[in-house]
């Protein structure tokens, strides 16, 4: 993928070399708008990025250039928005020449409207995280609240704007300490507000409007470790109060020294001397013991600055971070009579439609937009709730929310799955997985998906998948199987939905390799997932285990078999006595002799079943 997408760059340069030259690229400058578009809605890993932005930026060298009034009848070409209009910090949505204000217009609302989905799901992204860190010490907590009071009184200061490594920053406010009874941080609404903050922090950073830093969008995260680091170095974010509240031992001393020269009597002032000298002694203890426990939470704090910095980039939009933003589709076409909702996809749980009465059914949600005037309202289940601009509506609805935004005359409708549902489809896939990567007759599970695979596309060989395709497996990672085996389930989930009733050619290709009770077996397991919805409490059987991750480690047994899932800075990892730790991403199989475990997570929240494969 990475030298496709070279290639797409390359030809890229290409084009922007015969415009510098006044030469008509090959397919006008239309291709070069359309293979700009295509790049720029791509994530492009890190060094493919810098390359493109370089490249970009001949780009609009180039479009500012050119003469906006040129003599004659050509009109002056279009002018794209500048990145500072934007308020994540997203590139823009480049626009064909000819595109009429009104698609202009739409392009505008279709990005607020992602920018909206994004701020909704952050917000519960977070919740859930503050769930995680409202026990114990708090360290992330309140590092966090040092960091907004110490970010916010810096942006003044005049070094701020080219300050990049901070060696002009100056404290303003310590680190909190728990028992501080002007900062509440028990709470968990409180606690996902103040990281919202951070992420609002983060969001602006960069942009060219809110704060005078010039950061390339990539260099945000970085510099925010910087600043949580660079407050934990400070000797004064930790102060040393006085043992007990009595004098420190620069004020003993000093007493000593005065007692000394004091005019008392011999034997009173040897007394005197023996009593300081001891009370010295004992407060010095107490300040060591004391500067050993500030060491010991300045390490700590240290570890929390790199967990709110793997936050930061878990959950920022690329190119700050490795979210990817929400797709927010095109909205319908529209007739005389409305939407034409015979263009929506039956399966279909997201839709963009202009703001006008209409029914439809979303995948199998009756939902009913009702407009009034100025006032709209979206019907779910029987029960209207009105829809305000700028403000999300989240319905639940059986195993689902339904989301809905309004912007100008735009409404976007998604379904989204409640939580602890998506632990459920997860482990519903990791059931498929758990058949597919193990060794049971020379990887028939996963032959047998292969050549499934393929026969969805036309005749097939069958030769080709006969146990010898299977040699290389077994010299594989598991985490390397893993991923080859989900890429290609998620190949035959797209082809099987071009291909209507493709299910049924399984027993053909199951009885053609002479694996008919794997047929079977994969059949059953591949339509639970593909047919799969969230499971209430009467459905929802098995031995399934649900647990959270916090600072201890949470052990998963499997018969004599105990696995270990521990958090570390930026990762989660799983691990066996003897065994390698894999790291878990939302989904990992541990395999076992007669099949495996699957362990599926969400956020911090863990769910786990063992499947039985031989």
């Amino acid at each position: 993928m990475d030298f496709e997408l070279s290639d797409l760059i390359e030809l890229f340069a290409y084009k922007l070399d015969d415009l510098e030259a006044g030469r008509e690229p090959r397919g006008g400058r239309g291709s070069i708008l359309r293979l700009r578009r295509r790049l720029l809605e791509t994530k492009l890993p890190g060094p493919l990025a810098k390359r493109f932005r370089e490249e970009d930026r001949r780009w609009r060298e180039l479009q500012t250039a050119e003469p906006s009034a040129a003599a004659g009848p050509e009109a002056p070409a279009r002018s794209e928005p500048a990145a500072g209009e934007l308020d994540l910090g997203i590139v823009d949505l480049p626009l064909e020449e000819d595109v009429p204000a009104e698609g202009a217009l739409a392009q505008g609302v279709l990005q607020a409207l992602a920018e909206d989905v994004y701020w909704a799901g952050l917000r519960r992204d977070l919740k859930r995280v503050a769930r995680g860190l409202v026990g114990g010490q708090r360290y992330e907590l309140r590092l966090a609240y040092a960091f907004l009071q110490n970010f916010e009184a810096y942006a003044q200061a005049p070094s701020f704007a080219r300050d990049f490594n901070l060696s002009k920053f100056t404290l303003s406010e310590p680190i909190p300490a728990l028992s501080d009874p002007l900062v509440t941080l028990d709470d968990e609404e409180i606690a996902a507000a103040l990281l919202r903050e951070v992420f609002q922090i983060a969001l602006r950073l960069g942009d060219g409007r809110t704060y005078p830093l010039p950061l390339p969008p990539e260099g945000v995260v970085p510099y925010l470790r910087r600043f949580l680091r660079r407050i934990i170095e400070t000797p004064e974010s930790l102060p040393l109060s006085a043992p007990g509240g009595g004098p420190s031992t620069e004020e003993l001393r000093a007493a000593l020294d005065e007692a000394r020269r004091s005019a008392l009597t011999a034997h009173e002032r040897e007394q005197l001397v023996r009593d300081l000298e001891a009370k010295l002694r004992e407060v010095a203890a107490q300040e060591r013991r004391m500067r050993m426990v500030a060491e010991e939470d300045r390490r700590r704090f240290m570890a929390a600055a790199e967990r709110l910095s793997a936050i930061l980039r878990r959950y920022l939009p690329a190119p700050r971070g490795e979210a990817a933003m929400p797709v927010v589709p095109e909205p319908l076409g529209e007739s005389g009579a409305g939407p034409k909702l015979d263009e929506l996809d039956r399966e279909a749980t997201m839709v963009t439609l202009r703001r006008m009465p209409t029914r439809l059914a979303l995948g199998g949600v009756p939902l009913t937009l009702s407009v009034a005037g100025e006032h709209t309202q979206l019907t779910v289940a029987d029960e209207d709730r009105p829809l305000k601009p700028g403000e999300p509506l989240m319905v639940p609805y059986e195993n689902w929310e339904v989301w809905a935004f309004l912007r100008d005359d735009y409404v976007h409708v998604r379904l989204e799955m409640r939580e602890g549902a998506q632990l459920s489809a997860l482990l519903s896939e990791g059931r498929v997985l758990a058949h597919l990567v193990h060794p049971h007759r020379d990887y028939a599970y996963l032959r047998l998906l292969r050549a499934f695979s393929a026969r969805l596309k036309g005749p097939v060989n069958y030769e080709e998948f006969a146990p010898e395709s299977a040699a290389k497996f077994p010299e594989a990672s598991l985490d390397t199987l893993e991923a080859f085996a989900r890429k290609g389930l998620g190949v035959v989930k797209d082809r099987l939905k071009r291909t209507p009733g493709g299910l049924k050619l399984m027993r053909e290709v199951a009885t053609s390799l002479g694996l008919e009770p794997e047929g079977q077996r994969l059949l059953r397991v591949l339509g639970d997932w593909l047919n799969f919805r969230p499971p209430t409490r009467e459905t929802l059987g098995g031995e399934l285990g649900v647990s959270t991750i916090a600072g201890e480690p949470v052990n998963v047994k499997a018969g004599n078999l105990v696995l270990s899932v521990r958090q570390t800075d930026d990762a989660v990892y799983v691990g066996a006595a003897g065994a390698v730790p894999r790291k878990l991403g939302d989904l990992l199989i541990w395999p076992l002799e007669d099949g495996a475990v699957v362990i599926a997570r969400e956020g911090s929240r863990l769910a786990h079943t063992q499947v039985k494969v031989v």
